[in-house]
């Protein structure tokens, strides 16, 4: 993946999957950092790539993806978002809750006592 990520950044490229750590991708963590950090290191005057994850991806799983990825990500949810009991719009509002949610610092419980989008996802969405 090194050496993707390299000739990605050197034909300009803005985004390169990478993996995940969650979801149904297979790579192991230690795996998707490495590939993470492919994308992200300085490499002389290239400019980063951002790392997309995708496959299976719900809001209940983007603390964990932040934790990981840091927020210069792409997070491609296409079931965690569509699959939202309440429709697309409602799902992705969820998963720009679930976002927020981490980004302060807060539980996604937490979070969604006020936003009910978040609160049917978790719902939908136990693990």
């Amino acid at each position: 993946m090194k050496p993707i990520a390299a000739v990605a950044r050197l034909i300009g490229v803005d985004q390169l999957h990478v993996g995940t750590v969650v979801g149904k991708m297979s790579e192991t963590k230690a795996e998707v950092v490495e590939n993470i950090a492919a994308c992200k290191d300085k490499l002389g005057v290239l400019k980063p790539v951002l790392p997309v994850a995708s496959g299976g991806l719900h809001p209940r799983l983007v603390p964990a993806l932040l934790e990981t990825f840091g927020c210069d990500v792409v997070l491609q949810a296409g079931g965690g978002i569509h699959g939202h009991p309440d429709g697309t719009v409602a799902g992705a509002k969820a998963m720009r809750q679930a976002v927020d949610a981490a980004l302060y610092g807060k539980t996604l419980e937490e979070y969604a006592k006020n936003p009910q989008e978040l609160a049917a996802a978790l719902k939908q969405w136990r693990t």
